[in-house]
């Protein structure tokens, strides 16, 4: 062999690689790009099951469970017991007025208005995003069925 044959078919097999590496790129593995965002969770709903699974307790309760500060239990068993017409242990507010997001001290909370005791809610973060923000404000306005 010649050292012109071997370089030209070095270059052949350069060349194969390349294509089938672009091949296999385009037909194979995930669809997903590693900058994709990740899956979005379950929507959350204006209804307390789904505020219970999606928010209370996974991002809640487990700060707020059978010891919790003010005896504010959001576990699902207690939740709705303790929050809707339950008056809040740091203001005259209640923790959630039936019918009226700002007039309930959770709403508050997890806004992090001027006028609360302590932290925002959950402490630390990360906070509620707007749609999540704005389910528990719809439960609320619409009456705070235990739903």
């Amino acid at each position: 062999m010649t050292a012109a044959h071997l370089v030209s078919t070095g270059r052949s097999h350069a060349w194969m690689l390349a294509v089938g590496g672009l091949i296999l790129a385009a037909c194979g593995g995930s669809s997903e790009s590693p900058t994709s965002p990740s899956p979005t969770p379950s929507p959350v709903t204006a209804t307390l099951s789904s505020i219970q699974n999606e928010i209370f307790t996974p991002r809640c309760a487990s700060c707020h469970g059978a010891l919790a500060p003010g005896g504010l239990d959001l576990r699902a068993a207690n939740a709705f017991a303790n929050l809707v017409n339950s008056p809040s242990t740091q203001t005259t507010l209640m923790r959630v007025a039936p019918g009226d997001p700002d007039a309930s001290y959770l709403v508050h909370k997890l806004d992090g208005r001027s006028s609360i005791v302590g932290s925002r809610m959950p402490q630390g973060g990360p906070f509620l995003s707007a749609t999540e923000t704005n389910a528990v404000r719809s439960w609320i306005t619409a009456g705070a069925q235990n739903n």
